[in-house]
């Protein structure tokens, strides 16, 4: 069963675990749906096939599963899974009833449970970050039982009751469906609202969550981005531009001047080349992403504790990027250490936190007056000469 991604978001694409409108959606499904066999259609964005996500909860604990290792598909195989289901054949519904009737069926065939429940459709999943997100829908179904008599069979090797926060343990090992199910869990019923209302440091889930929704955009980002986000921070990685002061060619830099056109070699790297950062050596690099923020988010660039114990610094005081930034960061690299360090283009080189803000900013970075480096997708070197000038201009007013 496939639906038209261009039907199914009619009104818009987005990511995340939609709770709203829901009979819509069941409509739209019922109405809009069609088979094709899934060889044309697993690696084709075009259609979204639906999947039943059945999510079993008996008294506070949730049923977690883990696939076996030679699971069918190994993008998935050997994780955490907080779902059952599978894919919706056409002889599964020929006068056999409609969705929720084969979602029954479905949970009775891949779980051995000996108990009464009920079903509840909590909403849609769409996750479009992956492979498998880009060409798949979720159904999500709780499943609400009064027996602790389950067991796994199937394409599981293991499963048990738990709690969320026994579950919460293994969030870096769920599928990525799962992980979207337990945030909505553990949050509540109104999860767009806590996060909607809330300020300060951005915690892991958070920062998932707005990358997904594209609130912080950041491009290039790589095939296991959520991999990379610790508690509250996410990795980013050096970028092939890094720019090096000529060795004995200017005896002084005149901050109102600026550094002219010759003053820095540029250095340019492709994934994996290797550079040398020697003892008491300065250079500039962008990272290999590009981050854009909102009007009340800013980002600080937080340096790596590993690289630091080998004396590089990876900046010297421009730690924060404002709200509205949009471009490349760029690190300050130093070598405070007694030896040559051998950095390598795509390593992962800092780390991004983030803060929300209690309101937006009046004037976002991209177009204000601090702006010097906006849009930049490479190192750029200082241009503190401009902020001269600024400073000149507002003088003359006075």
């Amino acid at each position: 069963m496939v639906v038209a991604r261009a039907d199914l978001f009619v009104d818009g694409i987005w990511n995340g675990l939609r709770t709203d409108n829901l009979q819509r959606y069941i409509n739209l499904i019922s109405k809009k749906h069609k088979f094709l066999p899934r060889g044309q259609v697993e690696h084709d964005p075009s259609y979204k096939q639906i999947i039943p996500y059945l999510v079993f909860e008996k008294g506070g604990r949730i049923f977690l599963m883990r696939r076996r290792a030679d699971h069918s598909d190994l993008r998935i195989a050997n994780l955490y899974s907080l779902g059952i289901g599978g894919h919706i054949n056409k002889k599964d519904l020929n006068g056999r009833g409609g969705l929720i009737s084969w979602a029954r069926r479905e949970f009775e065939e891949e779980i051995d449970y000996r108990g009464k429940y009920k079903t509840e459709f909590l909403g849609l999943i769409n996750h479009d970050a992956n492979d498998i997100g880009l060409v798949h829908a979720g159904l999500v179904i709780k499943v609400s039982g009064d027996s602790d008599s389950i067991a796994i069979r199937g394409e599981h090797k293991s499963g048990e009751l738990v709690t969320l926060e026994e579950a919460g343990r293994v969030y870096k090992q769920m599928e990525t469906w799962s992980q979207i199910v337990y945030d909505y869990l553990v949050r509540g019923s109104t999860p767009a609202a806590l996060s909607d209302s809330f300020s300060g440091i951005l915690p892991d889930w958070l920062i998932e969550k707005y990358i997904r929704e594209g609130v912080i955009k950041i491009s290039s980002l790589s095939r296991n981005w959520q991999e990379v986000i610790d508690q509250v921070s996410i990795d980013f990685h050096l970028g092939g531009s890094l720019k090096l002061f000529r060795g004995g060619t200017y005896r002084f830099v005149d901050t109102r001047r600026g550094l002219p056109e010759d003053a820095m070699e540029e250095v340019s790297l492709q994934e994996g080349d290797p550079f040398i950062l020697e003892p008491g050596s300065f250079a500039i690099a962008s990272t290999r992403e590009i981050l854009k923020l909102p009007a009340d988010i800013l980002g600080r660039l937080e340096g790596k504790s590993s690289l630091a114990r080998l004396g590089i610094l990876v900046h010297s005081t421009a730690a924060r990027f404002d709200p509205g930034w949009n471009g490349a960061p760029v690190l300050e690299l130093g070598n405070l250490g007694p030896k040559p360090a051998i950095l390598y283009c795509g390593m992962p080189i800092c780390a991004f936190t983030f803060e929300k803000l209690a309101a937006p900013v009046k004037m976002p970075y991209e177009g204000s007056r601090s702006d010097r480096y906006a849009g930049a997708k490479v190192a750029v070197a200082s241009r503190i000469h401009k902020a001269h000038l600024k400073v000149g201009k507002h003088s003359r007013k006075k």
